[in-house]
């Protein structure tokens, strides 16, 4: 069975379960730390950004059972907040929605273009910094690559928005990417991409 579909409802074997895939993912040699989150982002919604783009990844899902919230390892504040929904007795992961704060600020919103058939979307908004992001070596085509908007789930087709900004918030900025598992193995396994997120974050900060 896929590693991120689960044959329980327990939300701390679930927790730990994805927690080694959160581990792996970003090469710790200790344990992610993260507490359980019932219904909404609840306490752990320290930017004011994450409350609205949390309502739209979960866009009216009623089979959600509960969510998890890890603080991720980063020169900055870090987090990924892990949706997880009800398939009969069981249960699978749902929406990922990353965030990361920085220091340095920004004077306007960026956002990223849809995903494109023949060449690489750009980033939109304040032109000063999206200037600066998309001079950068890649960084556009590997935002592209870790926003998935749908996957399988099992028997289960997943979807949710392509959701990526980057704006003020209380002196500095904040990051905010909504994406989905990512299958592997034919299905059989499934990442969380936590380590490339943070790559990804690095390369926007270093930019700024």
């Amino acid at each position: 069975m896929n590693n991120l579909i689960f044959g329980n409802q327990d939300p701390q074997k679930i927790g730990g379960a994805i927690e080694e895939k959160v581990r792996g993912s970003v090469g710790a040699t200790t344990p992610v730390p993260f507490e359980i989150e019932e219904g909404g982002l609840g306490k752990a919604n320290v930017a004011s950004v994450l409350s609205d783009i949390g309502s739209a990844l979960n866009g009216g899902r009623t089979s959600r059972l509960f969510g998890y919230k890890f603080t991720l390892p980063a020169p900055w504040p870090t987090s990924l907040h892990v949706w997880v929904e009800r398939q009969g007795v069981g249960a699978y992961t749902g929406p990922l929605l990353y965030s990361a704060t920085f220091g340095k600020p920004v004077a306007g919103e960026i956002t990223i273009e849809g995903h494109k058939s023949f060449g690489t979307p750009k980033f939109l908004g304040d032109p000063t910094v999206a200037g600066k992001l998309n001079a950068a070596k890649d960084l556009a085509k590997r935002v592209d690559k870790l926003l998935r908007s749908e996957t399988e789930m099992g028997a289960i087709t997943v979807k949710a928005p392509r959701t990526f900004k980057l704006a003020p918030e209380a002196g500095g900025s904040v990051l905010v990417l909504g994406t989905l598992p990512r299958m592997t193995s034919m299905g059989m396994s499934a990442e969380v991409d936590a380590g490339e997120f943070l790559a990804i974050a690095a390369a926007i900060e270093a930019a700024l």
